[in-house]
């Protein structure tokens, strides 16, 4: 089992991880470390929040999963995660987070588009056709800036909308970026859940979306400006 298994497994299920990922634990001092961090920032959801989690909520997340064919092997979500619906790191409003396109917080849309999606965009190694990189990005009226090799680009159903999904390397760990023009934001979000390490923010048209594994460096947000341009 590699950390990014465990970590996942973890977050959505601490209490039910199998016997694999309990092994792996046992002799893994870095999963040690980020348990011990997972149980601290639990009980900080827990003194934060100081509200009840709806009981049908565990029901309906895994209808709206079903629907959208998006596999999710644990049946017991953790706090964190259930939390993770309603703040990323630190309190921010729903009425930032939610948008008009989708009735998931704008967090939770892009980390179920990556759950979705996301091994698939990781398994390319080599770069992508330069000609198809400048179409896809004429075609959301942008030209991507990134001088790092861009090792999958594809155009990806994100809400009611589509989204520009771009993967490129990063002090040598792959970072997903997704430009949504359709999705805008009043201000910057950013998240940690389900293994990941990300943020949102608002762009000249609609608003772009950065992440990673939790354990990876992600680009610094003012960089933003610096990776697409208008056309």
């Amino acid at each position: 089992m590699k950390c990014k298994d465990f970590e996942f497994e973890f977050v959505v299920a601490p209490n039910e991880i199998t016997g694999e990922a309990c092994e792996h634990l046992r002799v893994c001092a870095d999963c040690q470390v980020f348990v011990e961090k997972q149980k601290v920032f639990e009980g900080q959801l827990v003194e934060t929040i100081k509200c009840a989690v709806p009981t049908n909520l565990r029901n309906s997340l895994r209808k709206k999963r079903e629907d959208k064919v998006v596999r999710w092997r644990f049946p017991v979500m953790s706090m964190a995660l259930a939390a993770s619906l309603i703040m990323g790191v630190g309190l921010v409003s729903l009425n930032t987070l939610t948008n008009e396109h989708s009735d998931l917080p704008i967090d939770r849309l892009i980390v179920e588009h990556f759950n979705h999606d996301g091994e698939r965009s990781h398994m390319a190694t080599t770069g992508v056709n330069p000609i198809t990189l400048v179409k896809l990005g004429e075609s959301f009226g942008v030209r991507v800036k990134l001088a790092n090799t861009v090792s999958f680009v594809e155009k990806c159903p994100i809400g009611d909308s589509y989204g520009l999904h771009l993967v490129y390397q990063h002090n040598n760990q792959p970072i997903t970026l997704i430009y949504m023009p359709e999705i805008p934001l009043d201000k910057t979000v950013s998240f940690y859940y389900a293994g990941l390490n990300g943020w949102v923010k608002p762009m000249e048209k609609g608003s772009l979306a950065v992440l990673a594994g939790s354990t990876a460096e992600l680009p610094k947000q003012e960089r933003a400006k610096d990776m697409i341009e208008w056309l």
